[in-house]
């Protein structure tokens, strides 16, 4: 009968408190606001380019025109969206952020009325507006291909018989008149036999009387892609597209033709090859109560690994085309990673492994690139009880100097991680022939832990891995979040090199921290993990560094630390404060406050279903804060500069819209201060709410995060009870986070 062993003798703590609420009251415009050095010139220059889309015959859908809305680099703050020239014009209104802007509907019955309204500039709301806005035009084949070529597109999209695959998003058009006629240009398309519908949906069924499950290919005409994606548009204007083009002439067609947005090649999956080598003695544990890791690769076929395999969904991928060497690797690394690196400072954790076999050697996996999606959705909708961590160490690869936007596949497995409730764990990709200046997607997605490498310092992480891709990711994502030893031995007995090993490793850590905490989320065991890294600060290639080496686990607070951890929901246009948290003894020296505090917090954001500019429409600003010998309150641990830089300068230093926040703090020579305790202090922003058909904060839903603040005595006293001091003083306040019930497992 094994049993979990080592007891954690500190444990990280819940904090119990709820928080204060204090309302915020609203500014409002004026006169300061006008950049009055252009408004003479812009309210005649925009009036008469305003007026000119009267004439644009061919563009209109239903009566309905799309422009693009080009802000001034110092107007991209939410305050100045140019809501306002619109207001008495109905069925004019913005519709997405853009890059630089907005794209906005026009009613052709509308133009004249705005084309007036701007050059008037009769109130001090279209005064500002109009001195915030630098063009209006129509958007052009550029921005739909994002300064690309249709050839190089082509070239970078998977080949099918009928031709090449891509995705494209519907232009969002408000009106459903209007999306039915870009509807029949989409069928006319189709009819021509100038494109082509995918059969894409995978189903995952049992028949009667079976025990193992059956992958099923939907066939049926309703079902195909382009079917599918028009039955979608009638109700969503943010409608994505996955489709055959028969040649480069129809890409043309398709950008020129104002019916589409955004277009992209859908580009295959890939991992690297790994040469093989005599196997090492490496016997796999027996026990069985371990946490069950989803492992999306080139499938397990070591039968050493059999017993470890605690499900194997059917193969997207035949076992001749998988990339069964990788996925061997990978596994065992899952499995038990410090079995086989015993000269590394590794956690000695074990794992089982969830087999989804889908990703096939370089070259054999295009005829199932278009499934995978939907297979994807099918095995974490039908194991996601049982697993919460799912390890994707496969990469797209893309060109370095490619447009840096959200990639369709990044936000695919956002909102299957979201809707599941499950943490991907995504490396970050490898440096190629193709890219060394950026990370491969799916690594930009919101949703994920993504690892970077790392290269061993005698048995520690050391320097970053310079054959793993560099960060950041688009709108301000600061990926990767962690990374560790990117080379690392496993199957194949050979030391081998890349982010896909540190990723294994990442993914046992996470299903562990979920195993252990009491009431787990995936934004609260990734908070966890960031607050417990080594790192202060975020570094391209490092992430915040590597977790478990301060700390034998996460879940554990080291000697001289202590940790609480928390979620809430937050209403946007409120301040949050969770107050009296108490100073312990032990971080104040000589009558200041002296050592370092953690604050990490992630919010479960808003995004834009477009996944171009402007993704996040939720940001989340928080601090420690502390009293000051004047009374007032001051910032401990974060800046709170996000609201007060400009938007630019607060987007590039201080990654504003990133939902990740995570401020450090080190108090070496000590801190001046009066009270007895600390404070969290939040807050929830939005913007572009237009998009969701909501008109201020007030109608944003309450949006989740989740909260790791870790408070530190100076390393001269780091063997202090800092623990039992914050522990006693808050009570009933706290309680363990982590269970404290020892599993035990028959073998009956």
């Amino acid at each position: 009968m094994p049993t979990e062993a080592r007891p954690v003798l500190n444990p990280v703590l819940s904090l119990k408190r709820d928080p204060r609420r204090v309302g915020v009251t609203g500014r409002s415009t004026d006169e300061t606001k006008i950049v009055q050095s252009r408004l003479a010139d812009h309210k005649i220059k925009l009036s008469e380019r305003i007026a000119s889309f009267e004439n644009q015959t061919t563009r209109y859908r239903a009566g309905k025109i799309l422009v693009a809305v080009k802000m001034h680099d110092d107007s991209l703050a939410p305050s100045y969206e140019p809501v306002s020239i619109f207001r008495e014009s109905l069925g004019s209104e913005l519709i997405a952020p853009i890059e630089g802007g907005y794209l906005a509907q026009l009613d052709r019955q509308s133009i004249k009325n705005i084309s007036q309204i701007v050059h008037d500039c009769a109130s001090i709301d279209v005064r500002v507006t109009v001195s915030r806005i630098e063009d209006i035009s129509l958007p052009s084949d550029a921005d739909v291909l994002r300064g690309r070529s249709v050839q190089y597109l082509w070239d970078q999209a998977i080949k099918d018989e009928r031709g090449r695959v891509f995705t494209l998003w519907l232009a969002p058009y408000r009106k459903n008149e209007a999306r039915s006629e870009v509807s029949a240009q989409i069928g006319k398309l189709a009819e021509e036999q100038e494109i082509f519908s995918l059969t894409d949906l995978v189903s995952i069924t049992r028949e009667h009387g079976s025990d193992a499950d059956q992958l099923q290919l939907q066939s049926s005409q309703a079902s195909t892609s382009i079917v599918r994606a028009i039955r979608e548009y009638r109700q969503n204007p943010f409608t994505r597209m996955q489709f055959v083009a028969r040649n480069p002439d129809v890409i043309s067609r398709l950008v020129s033709s104002g019916a589409v947005v955004r277009i992209e090649p859908v580009r295959p999956l890939e991992v690297a090859e790994i040469p093989s080598a005599p196997d090492p003695d490496r016997p796999v544990p027996d026990e069985q109560w371990q946490p069950v890791v989803g492992v999306v690769d080139g499938g397990m076929f070591a039968q050493t690994y059999a017993p470890m395999v605690a499900w194997r969904a059917p193969s997207l991928v035949s076992d001749i085309a998988a990339n069964r060497k990788h996925g061997n690797r990978v596994g065992c690394l899952v499995v038990h990673g410090s079995a086989w690196n015993t000269h590394l400072t590794l956690p000695p954790l074990v794992c089982r492994i969830g087999v989804a076999q889908a990703i096939a050697k370089d070259g054999s996996g295009a005829a199932t690139r278009t499934a995978f999606r939907s297979y994807l959705r099918e095995i974490i909708a039908r194991h996601c009880g049982d697993t919460k961590v799912w390890n994707f160490s496969f990469n797209e690869p893309v060109d370095g100097t490619s447009y840096l936007e959200m990639s369709a596949l990044g936000h695919e497995i956002h909102k299957i991680a979201r809707e599941f409730d499950i943490l991907p764990v995504i490396s970050i990709g490898n440096i190629d022939g193709r890219n060394n200046k950026r990370l491969n997607p799916p690594a930009d997605c919101e949703a994920a832990l993504t690892v970077g490498g790392r290269v061993r310092e005698g048995s520690l992480p050391g320097v970053a891995c310079d054959v793993c891709l560099p960060g950041p990711g688009p709108e301000g994502l600061k990926k990767p979040e962690v990374s560790w030893f990117s080379s690392l031995r496993g199957l194949g007995g050979a030391e081998e090199t890349g982010s896909s090993y540190a990723t294994a490793i990442v993914s046992a850590v996470a299903a562990h921290t979920f195993h252990q905490l009491k009431s787990p989320t995936p934004d609260l065991v990734k908070a966890l993990l960031i607050n417990t890294a080594d790192g202060d600060t975020h570094d391209n290639r490092l992430g915040w560094g590597s977790p478990c080496l301060t700390s034998p686990t996460p879940w554990e607070c080291p000697e001289g630390s202590v940790t609480l951890i928390w979620t809430a929901a937050l209403r946007a246009g409120l301040w949050h404060y969770w107050e009296d948290i108490p100073i312990p003894p032990e971080f104040i020296t000589n009558g200041k406050l002296k050592g370092s505090a953690t604050l990490t917090a992630i919010l479960r954001p808003k995004v834009s279903e477009l996944g171009s500019a402007n993704y996040f429409s939720t940001r989340l600003q928080v601090a420690l804060q502390y009293t000051k010998p004047d009374g007032k309150m001051g910032n401990l641990a974060g800046s709170m500069k996000e609201s007060t830089d400009a938007e630019v300068q607060a987007r590039a230093e201080h990654s504003k819209w990133n939902p990740v926040r995570h401020h450090a703090v080190n108090i070496p020579s000590g801190k001046s201060f009066s009270g007895n305790t600390l404070r969290v202090c939040a807050r929830i922003y939005g913007r572009d709410l237009y998009q969701f058909g909501m008109s201020g904060n007030s109608e944003i839903e309450e949006s989740q995060v989740a909260f790791a603040l870790t408070i530190s005595a100076p390393p001269e006293r780091s063997g202090s009870s800092i623990y039992n001091s914050v522990a006693t003083r808050l009570g009933n306040y706290v309680e363990s986070a982590v269970n404290d019930i020892e599993v035990n497992v028959s073998n009956s």
